[in-house]
């Protein structure tokens, strides 16, 4: 289907305003002269600027001018995907409603081509994606959550306000048949609530100097081979406690009865041993806290502590790691290797669950998959698309069901390890706290728990 004059135009015009070439509160040209930029009418021009106002991202001010409503940034716009720029104004279309994790301009540019072929395949299918959690914290607010589930339990979509994933047999086949990983996987309370369709792991990020992870090498393991190896401090920076916890195959919740669940204490006490003295050092560094720098600190500078780097899969676009003439190799995974889920859910305030499965689906099928991670968005579930992009030994592991997932979808329990837990954690390493930590942190959980606002 090709799309009219003025559909064409909106789609240049909104990517270059997600690339900033008009900033925030900038003014673009008028309609003359955009109609004579790009070669087309004053017509479809000014078709074109209605749909841009129609997605926020311009406003027009009578008698003023065009002025860009977007710093670039995703995250401060909702965007709409309709049949209406494919087959022209028609009714009876659906709305559903969605919240989106992924807000960064790269990702942005690969979910805008994904929804606007699903309301080419589905012309009675209307999008309305929100990339801006801050603003949208009602769950009633949405029909479809993408996202991690951690990240979705955030904006309330978790638990009771979710339907169940087993509504897929009320409306057709089971689509995970060959797949890896299925809702049954991350059960919550005993409930299957979360549909995978993608994961992100760790990776390490280095200029020059580091070496391949060995087979059956943790994180620590790792660290204390290249210590042994070399003359200064290693300089690896640790991206939270958290992962490096579930590195070791510990977590904080029982997902059969979502109740809090310290780690053991002698495994958890040996993990802390071992990190504070690498601390000590300067061979582990700990990025405590969320940095608004991390892009910076991704550029490995000389002057920085930091020569090895963990870096989410879909932090960094795969090109600006050859621009910044970055390499990379797999995170040390151990035994069991850590990944987040990346998952779709259907809130129970959506009217429409037939076709909200219709736009899961799309997520799974192999095309998007692949494009996804060409693009650095997210590691498929297909296995030959795993081995396709050079990931066979993660495909390898997800057969073999040696895996960990980064799966605590409550909100309450989230605000524990980051109160708590990680605050305790960075203590310790700096020597404020004695071997009575685990004991410390254990009493202090419980405390807020028992206490907890009803």
């Amino acid at each position: 289907m090709i799309k009219h004059k003025h559909q064409q135009l909106y789609d240049l015009l909104s990517e270059e305003l997600r690339r900033g070439t008009w900033p925030c509160n900038e003014k673009l040209p008028n309609l003359k002269e955009l109609a004579a930029r790009y070669n087309v009418s004053i017509n479809v021009a000014s078709k074109a600027v209605e749909l841009l106002k129609e997605a926020h991202l311009v406003s027009v001010k009578v008698g003023d001018g065009i002025y860009s409503e977007t710093s670039g940034q995703a995250e401060l716009v909702d965007f709409k995907y309709s049949g209406e720029r494919l087959f022209g104004q028609y009714t009876g279309a659906k709305t559903l409603r969605i919240l989106m994790q992924d807000n960064t301009e790269f990702q942005l540019a690969f979910w805008n081509g994904v929804f606007d072929a699903i309301t080419l395949e589905n012309p009675d299918i209307e999008l309305q994606v929100s990339y801006n959690m801050a603003e949208n914290k009602n769950p009633r607010d949405f029909d479809i959550g993408i996202a991690s589930p951690e990240y979705l339990a955030g904006a309330g979509l978790c638990g009771e306000a979710l339907v169940p994933a087993d509504i897929r047999y009320e409306f057709g086949n089971d689509f995970y048949e060959g797949l890896p990983v299925s809702p049954s996987e991350l059960k919550w309370k005993g409930k299957e609530l979360y549909f995978p369709f993608a994961f992100i792991t760790s990776q390490l990020l280095f200029r020059d100097g580091a070496e391949q992870p060995e087979s059956g090498e943790d994180v620590l393991d790792y660290i204390e081979r290249l210590v042994s190896k070399s003359n200064g401090a290693v300089g690896y920076g640790l991206l939270n406690c958290r992962g490096l916890v579930a590195n070791n195959g510990l977590d904080f919740a029982d997902s059969r009865s979502g109740e809090f669940r310290m780690p053991e204490r002698r495994r958890l006490m040996e993990v802390f041993h071992r990190a504070r003295k690498l601390y000590q050092r300067g061979d582990l560094v700990w990025m405590h806290g969320r940095f608004s720098d991390y892009a910076q600190i991704c550029k490995l500078k000389a002057d920085q502590p930091i020569h090895i780097v963990e870096c989410p899969f879909n932090r960094i676009r795969p090109e600006e790691l050859k621009e910044q003439g970055l390499r990379r190799v797999p995170y040390p995974d151990g035994h069991c290797f850590t990944a987040t889920p990346l998952t779709a859910v259907i809130s129970r305030g959506c009217r429409f669950p037939e076709e909200a499965l219709r736009v899961i689906r799309k997520l799974l099928q192999k095309e998007i998959q692949r494009k996804a991670l060409e693009n650095g968005i997210f590691l498929p579930l297909h296995h030959t698309e795993l081995e396709r992009g050079g990931f066979g030994y993660l495909a390898e592991k997800l057969e073999k069901q040696t895996h960990h997932w980064m799966f605590l979808p409550d909100p309450e329990l989230l605000r524990v390890v980051h109160y708590f837990f990680a605050w305790e954690f960075f203590y310790y390493l700096n020597g404020q706290r004695d071997e009575n930590v685990y004991e410390l942190i254990e009493k202090k959980i419980q405390y807020y728990l028992s206490n907890k606002e009803e």
